[in-house]
């Protein structure tokens, strides 16, 4: 799992977050929180209920978080955001290949 450095969250979970990864981490339920990541296929970015992650299936090991959100609502919100300012810093197109090709600079793993 990877968090981007300047984890971005909504107003509601600005205290929370290092508790959020911790319980990501240890396979704890999380309800009503949101996580945006960056998509496996062609989309840009997954929401993704932390509730899900609870599954010990679930595939954590290439996860890529950029930010978390109390609410779907909110999540989108931020998500859309997120969209907004890596396409002014990266461009358009080709902003979550420059996020991969960087990671080593731009996320922490956990």
């Amino acid at each position: 799992m990877y968090v981007y450095k300047d984890l971005v969250t909504d107003e509601k979970c600005r205290d929370k977050k290092s508790a959020v990864i911790r319980k990501i981490r240890m396979n704890a339920g999380l309800v009503g929180i949101y996580l945006i990541c960056l998509a496996s296929g062609r989309d840009t970015f997954d929401i993704i209920d932390c509730s899900n992650l609870k599954q010990r299936k679930y595939p954590k090991k290439d996860l890529y978080i950029l930010g978390i959100a109390e609410g779907k609502d909110n999540a989108v919100e931020l998500a859309a955001r997120l969209f907004v300012t890596f396409s002014a810093i990266y461009g358009r197109e080709q902003f979550k290949q420059q996020l991969l090709n960087h990671q080593d600079t731009l996320f922490r793993r956990y």
